[in-house]
């Protein structure tokens, strides 16, 4: 029962139907369901769907081999976290940028779950050229962080917004700050990815700030609108609510967090992104709400304006400047 409800998790496009993807790879009912070791690709090579469908396991020798990969055990058992790291000195790092990517398992509303095809075109190389552009850009270094059982970190992404997802981006962040000598983190996460920024912005002194654009923030919320557009239900209750814990957020100094919305999202709903917005304020915090308009038909798509923001942020740009850039990233032709 339990891992049933892991899948019926509220993921980054429930409602998503079939005709919005032409390509994807679906979970036939007689498909097997047992975990691969995770495949290790290298610059151009394609990430392997099934991965992030049925999950994959490593070990610490195996890990080893894996670029930028980092071994975390949590409760006995390990998973091998990969990064993709640019624009960091051999010296100490002081500030440095870290994105965390949205869910790439997603399901019809008939309930099948599929990778939408985006996954199969990326590779390191493509994350890779990303980060480094995102580090030119904002003047400091640049780490792409896979989330468990995606973009080659180990696990199992039916399992994404337990609490064990949470601690291990935590567990991988303790140790880039180790190997890296860094001071403080700006934390980027879109959708899915900004619960868990959302999440570490809850549970660490060293975030310096936080964006949190098109962000899954009020985990019950969110599932308590689907059920109610669904003929199966979804728990909650196993999962980390980052709404829950404001309490642990640093308050000297208070970090920098801008939330972006498009109001008219279609995956993550706007009213769920806005109380969030309005229990930081009621904890005393000071939050940038900033409204966009994102380009694609779930009117959801903000991942480019959350790096920019974050690029600018890095720079020390005022909220002012930072609010007018925004409004021309959805301009700018895609790279």
């Amino acid at each position: 029962m339990k891992q049933l409800l892991r899948w019926l998790i509220v993921a980054v496009a429930t409602v998503a139907a079939p005709s919005a993807f032409a390509e994807r790879l679906e979970l036939p009912s007689a498909a097997p369901v047992a975990p691969k070791e995770l495949a290790v690709p290298s610059a151009s090579e394609r990430f392997e769907p099934y991965e992030a469908l049925h999950g994959s396991f490593s070990s610490s020798a195996h890990c080893a081999g894996v670029p930028g990969g980092f071994w975390v055990e949590l409760g006995g058992k390990g998973d091998c976290l990969r990064s993709y790291a640019q624009g960091f000195s051999t010296a100490d790092n002081p500030t440095v940028l870290v994105y965390f990517s949205g869910d790439v398992l997603l399901k019809t509303k008939q309930g099948v779950r599929f990778v939408g095809s985006g996954y199969e075109r990326r590779s390191p190389k493509l994350i890779e050229r990303d980060m480094a552009r995102w580090s030119e850009r904002a003047g400091v270094p640049a780490i792409f962080i896979a989330r468990p059982g995606m973009f080659g970190s180990s696990g199992d992404h039916n399992q994404r917004r337990e609490p064990r997802e949470v601690m291990l981006m935590e567990r991988t962040l303790d140790a880039i700050k180790r190997h890296h000598r860094v001071s403080t983190f700006i934390l980027v996460g879109q959708s899915g990815g900004g619960h868990i920024a959302a999440s570490l912005l809850n549970r660490r002194r060293d975030v310096s700030a936080v964006v949190l654009s098109s962000a899954l923030l009020s985990v019950r919320e969110v599932t308590d609108y689907w059920n109610k557009r669904r003929t199966v239900q979804s728990d909650g209750a196993v999962l980390y609510d980052p709404i829950d814990h404001l309490a642990g957020i640093r308050r000297d100094p208070r970090p920098m967090i801008l939330v972006l919305s498009d109001p008219q999202d279609r995956i993550v709903p706007y009213p769920s992104q806005l109380t969030y917005v309005r229990r930081l304020q009621a904890a005393g915090f000071e939050p940038q709400q900033i409204l966009l308009s994102a380009t694609d038909k779930n009117h959801h798509a903000l991942a480019r304006h959350g790096r920019r923001a974050a690029e600018l942020v890095a720079r020390g740009e005022p909220i002012g400047a930072i609010r007018a850039a925004l409004q021309e990233v959805g301009m700018q032709p895609t790279e």
